[in-house]
């Protein structure tokens, strides 16, 4: 598993509520020997609703195709991807990944749409239709978040 940090690394993304899904994500990359070179996970700022989201992204030596991959996860939209070309920059605004019905995906299925991503360069096709199995949890841990950082963010 990529994503367990040592032990005296702090614990702030631990702390993060969508951490358990960053993990299962991370998880299903791995087991499809696809990890991404870079994860960032995060929240936006109260402005911005304190929106949690995730980056995973994959540079050209890590892909088949003529460039690198980044996945975009947010916790309201769910996937999207896009194609980054040389010097690091983005081919094109992030497509949303149709495939994926539901933003909280199964881990599974979401290593699948990476997997034809990172292997062949290629949009996802299929229709993955499956909701992760704490997604639920996961949108109260948000929900609690929220409320926490209201009361103690000023």
């Amino acid at each position: 598993m990529l994503l367990d940090p040592p032990g005296l690394i702090p614990t702030w993304p631990q702390d993060l509520p969508h951490w358990p899904y960053v993990q299962a994500v991370d998880e299903a990359l791995t087991r499809r020997d696809i990890p991404p070179g870079t994860v960032r996970a995060d929240h936006t700022g109260r402005e911005r609703g304190e929106r949690m989201y995730m980056v995973l992204a994959w540079d050209v030596s890590r892909t088949a195709g003529g460039g690198g991959i980044r996945l975009h996860w947010h916790e309201e939209t769910g996937w999207a991807y896009a194609l980054i070309g040389p010097g690091a920059r983005a081919t094109g605004p992030p497509r949303h990944v149709d495939a994926l019905h539901h933003a909280f995906a199964t881990p599974e299925d979401v290593a699948e749409v990476a997997d034809r991503l990172v292997r062949v360069w290629r949009r996802p096709h299929g229709e993955y239709s499956a909701e992760w199995e704490h997604a639920a949890q996961t949108r109260a841990a948000i929900k609690a978040f929220r409320v926490w950082r209201r009361h103690t963010v000023g």
